[in-house]
């Protein structure tokens, strides 16, 4: 069957699960359906519906940010704020390679930045995304995808994890400062189809997270997951799946395990359109150390008025996520809701993470598209500390081709921090604007 046929993914995921979409080749039957049953593997490399071949661009901006905070305090002790105007030099390389039997997908990007006046940020920042797939004989699919990245800027950098097909992977992108974190994870996965209306597949994935601040969190975690698949219709389709994830923490004592069973159900409006929900349960069990406030006499004899005591955290959670989607020839439309348990960003550790978001993109021709999204969360800490640390984010961008090698590009970024019960509170903008360059061979005499 033709690649072009391959319209459609959906990655339902609750903690861990992943449901992948169509066949990577023509060997395996595929059908016209929900795209929980077709097992495709990630949409990495692809715009809208379609695989795009793997090309080059690099671009030159002039960038301003406003509310940069650093992880240090100032001579009054208050946060280390700043705003600035810099130069931002980007390469970006995206695209997709399909063969009869497998695909590469590919998504990097690479920056360094100098701000004028404030070098405390100044530097590097990198994001890759890497997925590979194997058709093996009519029953079998091997998947893979890796996440990498580094970042010393929140606010206007790399987010490429929160689009990501490897959801389970929290990589570093809700911080609350602007220090230089780093990333990467991987998740492997066969899938064995039973027959034309059957799959199961089983999964496992490793990942960390290094923060350079001293006070912030360390986290290494590991995760299994298995699922299996049934088409109830050509538009229907539903499943269920088990997850177990593990989270570590260093430079505190602390660790979680989550056991997770979900429910999934996805159907197909029209071509174009699919709605999924998803619907779980978690046992949560947590170790670690917190602080505490001392009873006024063992604290006079203790001179100080805090200490930390080790817990233990067990509950039975509930979880949920759903998805509405539209893909056509150039254009996405995607709008979730999603409760789960996450390892947290360095100040909260594990959390229940509510989360709320939508995205656009649209090529209205081959010079001209844009693009859109907004997001709110709110993580709730499970044993650690008290309060919660919610945010609202939001961007909006376009790229113009003057000529077949030149283009401009201009980007607008939002976002607004709060931590709960603290006087931290957080609202910063980005605005970007340069020149692109579109390489006219780009990178197709390697692939």
């Amino acid at each position: 069957m033709h690649v072009s046929k391959f319209r459609y993914l959906f990655v339902l995921l609750v903690g861990g699960a992943g449901l992948f979409a169509q066949g990577f080749g023509g060997a395996v039957p595929a059908y016209d359906g929900p795209a929980i049953l077709g097992r495709g593997g990630p949409t990495t490399g692809m715009r809208g519906a379609e695989s795009v071949p793997i090309t080059l661009q690099a671009s030159i901006n002039g960038t301003y940010d406003t509310n940069l905070i650093g992880y240090s305090l100032d001579s009054s002790g208050r946060f280390t704020q700043a705003a600035g105007a810099g130069v931002n030099a980007n390469i970006a390389v995206t695209g997709r390679k399909r063969w009869s039997r497998s695909f590469l997908g590919l998504t990097y990007t690479g920056d360094y930045s100098h701000f004028a006046k404030q070098p405390y940020f100044n530097g590097s920042n990198q994001q890759l995304n890497l997925a590979l797939g194997k058709q093996i004989g009519r029953k079998w699919q091997i998947a893979s995808q890796t996440g990498a990245g580094t970042s010393n800027r929140f606010l206007g950098g790399p987010n490429v994890f929160q689009n990501s097909e490897i959801e389970f992977f929290t990589a570093p992108v809700t911080e609350l400062f602007d220090s230089r974190s780093y990333f990467i994870g991987n998740t492997t996965s066969a899938t064995y189809f039973l027959n034309s209306r059957q799959s199961i597949r089983v999964a496992g994935n490793g990942m960390t997270v290094r923060r350079k601040a001293r006070g912030l969190v360390d986290m290494q975690g590991y995760g299994a997951s298995s699922d299996w698949v049934y088409r109830l219709s050509r538009r229907v389709s539903t499943g269920v799946s088990y997850v177990f994830n593990h989270y570590d923490y260093s430079k505190v004592f602390g660790e979680s395990d989550i056991h997770t069973l979900g429910w999934h159900l996805s159907r197909r409006i029209g071509r174009d359109l699919e709605i999924a929900i998803s619907l779980n349960g978690a046992k949560q069990s947590t170790v670690g150390v917190r602080s505490v406030e001392l009873d006024p006499v063992i604290a006079s004899i203790l001179g100080r008025s805090s200490g930390a005591v080790v817990f233990e955290s067990n509950n039975l959670l509930y979880g949920y996520s759903g998805t509405v989607t539209r893909r056509v020839r150039r254009s996405t439309f995607s709008a979730a809701a999603q409760r789960a348990i996450i390892p947290g960003n360095g100040f909260f550790l594990t959390s229940i993470n509510r989360t709320v978001n939508g995205s656009a993109s649209h090529s209205f021709s081959r010079d001209f598209s844009v693009d859109a999204n907004f997001g709110y969360s709110k993580l709730s800490s499970l044993g650690f500390t008290a309060g919660d640390f919610s945010g609202w984010t939001g961007s909006g961008g376009m790229t113009y081709k003057i000529t077949e090698s030149i283009g401009v590009n201009g980007r607008y970024e939002w976002r607004n921090l709060n931590l709960s019960q603290s006087t931290f509170n957080r609202t910063g903008n980005r605005v970007t604007i340069g020149l692109t360059y579109f390489p006219q061979q780009g990178l197709a005499g390697l692939f």
